[in-house]
């Protein structure tokens, strides 16, 4: 179950100890980083798989309304670049379906029998570090852990994004994203991404349930998800 944490003090005193009680959080998703010391040239920008499916850990903290929150959730993720196709289904608090559909630039969001349809606004890009900031290289976990590099880059409409992926295979592995300065609801996130596996096991995941779901968007609803399509 998703956990809500209420403090009463100013705007700002709220969003530093919701980021804290996140980073303490995230200790359980993020192992300790080992950084390398030999000074080393910048990798080349690698590009993310073009089919993956793995787990996704999710803990953000949020200002809204005076009030800071905590909210924890776990999700399954297919990502098919090949076919410009990404499916989430949120498994705890609240079962979720979305399904975002990059040629018709379309997503799905479907929970408790009811579906809505909203425009993507934002591109599927399969080389999100061409244009990211390299931030270095490290061990994962310990001198014979993963080989790592990290980046750090804009996430339109959502803020900077630090995100770490393996030397060999440009699988991601965490990423934390923090909101513009100035946001109407400050909120930073970490993703924790486990069990990754290449390809798509089953193809059916990106199937949009007709006629529940509508074929033209709700302009009043924004789009939403997770992960590395967003970026």
């Amino acid at each position: 179950m998703s956990s809500s944490l209420t403090i009463p003090t100013s705007r700002m005193l709220k969003f530093l100890i919701v980021a804290v009680l996140l980073g303490a959080c995230s200790a359980f998703v993020m192992p300790p980083k080992i950084p390398i010391k030999d000074a080393q040239a910048p990798p080349t920008p690698c590009c993310l798989p073009k089919q993956f499916e793995g787990n996704l850990h999710i803990i953000t903290g949020t200002v809204q309304a005076g009030h800071g929150e905590l909210s924890n959730v776990t999700a399954r993720q297919s990502y098919d670049y090949t076919n410009m196709m990404m499916a989430t289904e949120v498994l705890r608090p609240t079962n979720v379906r979305i399904i975002d559909d990059y040629n018709r630039m379309m997503q799905y969001v479907i929970m408790q029998g009811q579906c809505t349809a909203t425009k993507i606004t934002t591109k599927f890009d399969n080389c999100p570090f061409s244009n990211a900031t390299y931030l270095g290289s490290f061990y994962f976990g310990g001198m014979q852990g993963l080989m790592m590099d990290g980046y750090q880059l804009m996430v339109p409409d959502a803020g900077t994004a630090t995100v770490d992926v393996t030397r060999n295979g440009c699988i991601p592995v965490t990423s934390v994203t923090v909101s513009q300065s100035g946001a109407t609801n400050p909120s930073i996130s970490a993703i924790g991404y486990v069990d990754i596996t290449l390809g798509i096991r089953d193809p059916a995941v990106f199937n949009v349930p007709h006629p529940l779901c509508p074929s033209e968007p709700d302009s009043k609803m924004p789009s939403t998800g997770f992960g590395l399509g967003r970026l």
